[in-house]
């Protein structure tokens, strides 16, 4: 437990501001730290009431046989009542320490209150891609060896499934269900969308990679929800088409980057208009990386402004993205770079 949350901590709970869950943990260990006690602390000493109990704490977890008592005076409490709190206290952080450093592990509700029966689990046993439907008509594309398990039914709140292995998913809308899939290390958390995820083969680490739409990933694991309100530790990010984040499990972290390989977002660009899109004819620059950005919905930062001076002339139409760039960099000698989900375009030096 660090001071900073020692001191939100403390402050809220004095103050009176704690969640109920909060208040309810505290006076369920500290039944002593009563409502009437609360009321008459004078929210004025509350910074200097921290320090002392800060470094009675410590005293009493370095040295408790030869600690001396630290008293703060109050006109309406003893020196007792203090040394109480401060005893109090300590035993807490010691508690809330653990606590923090303690992770719980979300899985899926239908997981948890369902029977044996009511789910179901598919296997891919072939050499080829599989297609599992469920019944909100959203469904996933399992690659070899990959397991889904998810209920018959969905639930009214959540449409929950999980995953080992690689699988691709096309979500259903459905603004009132967020669908839910749950593979080793990771949550990803859509409404209407498609998306990969992909598990090592080693298990280290989790990849997640959005074609359509928006998701939201967060590891499976984490801190107890009252530390997680206390230090605002929730670790969930969103990833956008064409983004992808891979989830280091020993470090616990999300190394948030762009696919390998881009592709056009606006279905309308994939077939015919493609040609028409990306042929270009003495084009100002600005034209190309405005056709780019509506394209593939990335962040493109031209780092140079004497860029702009160029133009551009050539037929792109039939290049993947990165195959685009090269072309379109050596024209107007220029080189680019990725930058977390950004493409920074900078003069050759």
């Amino acid at each position: 437990m660090s001071r900073e949350a020692f001191h939100l901590l403390l402050d809220r709970y004095l103050q009176g501001t704690c969640t109920d869950e909060e208040k309810r943990i505290v006076e369920e260990l500290y039944g002593m730290l009563d409502k009437e006690d609360l009321e008459e602390i004078n929210p004025r000493e509350i910074n200097t009431m921290e320090q002392k109990l800060w470094d009675r704490i410590h005293v009493d977890i370095s040295t408790p046989e030869t600690a001396s008592p630290v008293f703060i005076k109050h006109s309406r409490r003893s020196s007792g009542m203090w040394t109480g709190i401060a005893a109090a206290v300590a035993g807490f952080l010691l508690i809330t320490g653990y606590v923090f450093f303690k992770e719980e592990t979300r899985i899926p509700t239908f997981l948890a209150v369902q029977s044996v029966q009511g789910v179901k689990e598919c296997t891919n046993t072939s050499g080829k891609p599989e297609k599992i439907t469920f019944e909100d008509g959203s469904s996933v594309i399992l690659e070899k060896n990959a397991v889904v398990k998810y209920p018959a039914h969905f639930s009214r709140d959540v449409r929950e499934v999980t995953l080992e292995g690689a699988g691709f998913f096309q979500i259903s809308k459905d603004a009132s269900r967020p669908f839910m899939v749950y593979s080793k290390d990771v949550i990803t958390k859509v409404l209407g969308t498609s998306f990969m995820i992909r598990t090592s083969a080693s298990g280290k680490s989790t990849e997640v990679s959005v074609h359509t739409g928006k998701v939201q990933v967060s590891p499976v694991s984490g801190r107890l929800a009252i530390v997680k309100g206390i230090l605002g530790t929730d670790k969930a990010i969103f990833l956008t088409p064409n983004q992808k984040a891979v989830f280091i499990s020993d470090q616990k972290v999300f190394e948030k980057t762009l696919v390998s390989n881009p592709e056009p977002v606006m279905a309308e660009l994939r077939v015919t208009e493609v040609k028409d899109a990306f042929a270009f004819n003495d084009a100002p620059l600005a034209e190309v990386i405005a056709q780019l950005k509506k394209t593939y919905e990335i962040d493109f930062v031209v780092e140079s402004g004497a860029l702009y001076n160029n133009t551009f002339t050539g037929d792109l139409s039939e290049q993947s993205l990165y195959n685009k760039l090269d072309f379109l960099c050596e024209s107007i000698k220029a080189t680019y770079e990725i930058s977390g989900t950004s493409i920074i375009i900078k003069s050759k030096k």
